[in-house]
């Protein structure tokens, strides 16, 4: 049996980095091995950095080796600084607010650290988003990690988290990897489109209770990230196509699931959709429903329902649905074993049109079928 595995390392700005390692080293070894190889990195405070997988805002947990945790050939590991990215809620009295003001809207900040940008693949990114520009007007601009707000002490900061897309406080830029302290009446510039808004904090809402507000995200678990909107594809028509489907395919008449529904935030449309496994290689799982909880859906071994499928990646395949159109889609993320959409293996990177009744296949012996 093979003792090592394959695989890309990204520390920093050496990115793609392959290396060859023991299964058996834990992700702090690995981390010791790595400052030893990159001298220009400080190793006077290991336990400030971490590994993490691409795309996955969690740390690896340090203790367990790499076999433990999972790692297969086609991941990539990345070598960072510890991200603190779990959000804690403030009390009331705390509450501060972001009105646009060009849009007359009020987004709540009921959390720290609070998000501004837009919506990822990543969960954890999707439960800190406060301020979501998805579908501004000027949000093209706005990086999908743009900024945050924190709160400490009795004050609020501002941090941009884009190094190369600005942000300003009272006209005076804010340096990448600093915070500044923003009180109420400051006003914020946002992005290369001057997306311009006024932070206010709880005591002064009073004046704005009468202004269109954003929908307030409820509390949810790590695994259960707030609903966002997706981004239309540019072009919808050109780039999206579906496989052959037949007529009866596109009016099935399944009942609806005895589930809550969600709403989109930002748009007027309410769905509830899920996936029914009906083959896997785990018996018991035949029939189990999986809940799309937000857009866009990363579809993956990490979910507990798809774990110990051994042909299913680790970021193996994407759910989205258009805001604009209220029509869901699934991508390929250039996963090992394909996605099978109706039977019919679908290109990688492209958008695929699912309607309620088909059936999507993770690999040759995972099979679900989307339900609305």
């Amino acid at each position: 049996m093979d003792e090592y595995i394959d695989v890309k390392i990204d520390v920093f700005e050496h990115v793609s980095q392959r290396a060859k390692l023991r299964k058996n080293l834990t992700a702090s070894a690995l981390i010791e091995e790595i400052l030893k190889e990159f001298d220009d990195i400080s190793a006077d405070s290991p336990g400030k950095y971490a590994l993490y997988l691409k795309g996955i805002e969690r740390p690896l947990n340090n203790t367990l080796t790499l076999e433990q945790l999972d790692i297969q050939p086609q991941d990539e590991i990345v070598f960072n600084y510890i991200q603190q990215t779990i959000r804690q809620m403030l009390d009331f009295k705390n509450y501060a607010f972001l009105r646009d003001d060009s849009a007359n809207r009020i987004y709540d900040i009921q959390w720290q650290p609070a998000i501004i940008g837009r919506p990822t693949n990543e969960a954890d990114h999707n439960i800190n988003l406060a301020v979501n520009l998805q579908l501004h007007p000027k949000g093209q601009t706005v990086s999908r990690k743009h900024a945050q707000i924190t709160f400490s002490e009795g004050r609020f900061y501002i941090e941009p988290l884009a190094e190369n897309n600005p942000i300003t406080v009272n006209g005076k830029s804010i340096e990448f990897n600093t915070r500044k302290e923003i009180k109420n009446g400051d006003r914020l510039v946002i992005g290369r489109n001057d997306l311009l808004m006024t932070f206010m904090t709880q005591a002064s809402s009073g004046a704005a209770s009468n202004e269109p507000r954003s929908q307030p995200v409820p509390e949810r678990s790590r695994e259960q990230p707030a609903p966002l909107p997706s981004q239309p594809a540019r072009g919808q028509p050109a780039g999206i196509s579906t496989p052959a489907i037949k007529p009866e395919q596109r009016t099935p008449s399944y009942p609806p699931p005895a589930e809550e529904g969600k709403t989109f935030i930002g748009t007027d449309q309410t769905a509830v959709t899920y996936l029914v496994v009906e083959r896997s290689i785990i018996p018991t799982k035949v029939g189990q429903k999986l809940s799309l909880t937000g857009y866009p859906t990363l579809l993956g071994r990490d979910i507990p329902m798809l774990s110990g499928e051994g042909e299913i990646s680790r970021r193996h395949a994407e759910i989205n649905i258009d805001p604009q159109t209220g029509k869901f889609y699934i991508t390929d993320l250039q996963s090992t074993n394909g996605v099978l959409l109706q039977g019919t293996r679908i290109e990688p990177n492209r958008p695929y049109e699912i309607l309620p009744g088909m059936r999507i296949g993770l690999g040759q012996n995972f099979l679900m079928r989307f339900e609305k």
